[in-house]
């Protein structure tokens, strides 16, 4: 019992609140609230102070997290033990993925590591790489995966892992055609872009000023968060838009847009997988990190 209050009362900590301790660990509030008053009675000491529907964690809760999580870690170590010894993998995985890599290229690979390991649990969140970042951050991802442009940080492993390219598309009325274009002529062009926020838009900027312009002249008509919408109001005519070939190619084999060539050459990128150095790996994890490496 006294581990089942130690596990409840980590989770309190790191949530902050014992109403998103309760959702994370499918317990009522009350139980919840239950576990750590039998921890306290246990202690004999006060290991959250209640202000103002706040929790402020005490000094003798301090004192107690660090074997909260090593507790924890040994739970996990062994379940993972035991397992691989049984060759059982199964679990829960969540992953975060930026726009273009968790709506087309991940889907995939999702389905060929679930017909390999059945028994695991996944899901998937789908957010703009700051979100993305952040959730891994915050422990709230076991991976996430970004496009282009990633600035490292400290408490993260980053892991290269695939690439794609970007391309202007337009209507296939757009008066250039199928030409080679100068980056410069295609300025004065009206663009639907994606938030500033995306990993798309920051490196087609990116590539914009890495080649002499600059990208506060972009005559940015609509920012739009979703790659379908983009797509639709460039085939009606609004102006021109950048993203990733993986997102066009039925619509340029369609007919329904078309891929405009730069003189200044291709706008590639890369991606990158993202994991907390401090989280624990479960055997899922660690399947899924190798299996996406490989590909």
């Amino acid at each position: 019992m006294l581990d089942t209050q130690l596990q409840v009362f980590k989770c309190v900590v790191d949530k902050g609140s014992f109403s998103l301790a309760a959702q994370e660990l499918y317990m009522t509030q009350s139980s919840i609230s239950q576990q750590i008053h039998a921890l306290e009675c246990h202690y004999g000491v006060k290991l959250f102070d209640r202000l103002h529907r706040r929790i402020i964690i005490t000094e003798a809760g301090r004192a107690l997290y660090p074997y909260a999580v090593e507790l924890e870690r040994l739970y996990m170590n062994a379940d993972k033990t035991l397992r691989g010894l049984m060759d059982v993998i199964s679990g829960r995985l969540a992953i975060g993925a930026s726009l273009t890599i968790g709506e087309y290229l991940l889907p995939e690979y999702l389905v060929q590591f679930s017909r390999l390991y059945p028994l695991v649990n996944i899901s998937m969140t789908i957010e703009n790489t700051e979100k993305i970042i952040s959730k891994v951050m915050d422990g709230s991802l076991s991976l996430g995966f970004v496009e282009g442009l990633y600035e490292p940080v400290a408490a993260l492993t980053d892991i290269r892992f695939s690439g794609d390219q970007l391309v202007i598309i337009a209507s296939p009325d757009f008066a250039a055609g199928h030409n080679c274009i100068a980056l410069t002529d295609l300025l004065r062009e009206r663009w639907v872009l994606r938030e500033t926020d995306s990993g798309t838009r920051r490196v087609f900027e990116q590539f914009v000023q890495k080649h002499g312009c600059n990208s506060v002249d972009l005559n940015i008509a609509m920012e739009l968060s979703s790659t379908e919408a983009i797509k639709n109001a460039v085939k009606s005519g609004i102006g021109l838009g950048v993203m990733s070939y993986l997102a066009v190619v039925n619509e340029v084999k369609r007919g329904e847009l078309i891929v405009i060539d730069l003189a200044e050459g291709a706008i590639t990128r890369s991606f990158t997988m993202l994991c907390h150095r401090d989280k624990f790996q479960t055997l899922a994890i660690e399947k899924f990190s190798a299996f996406i490496i490989k590909k």
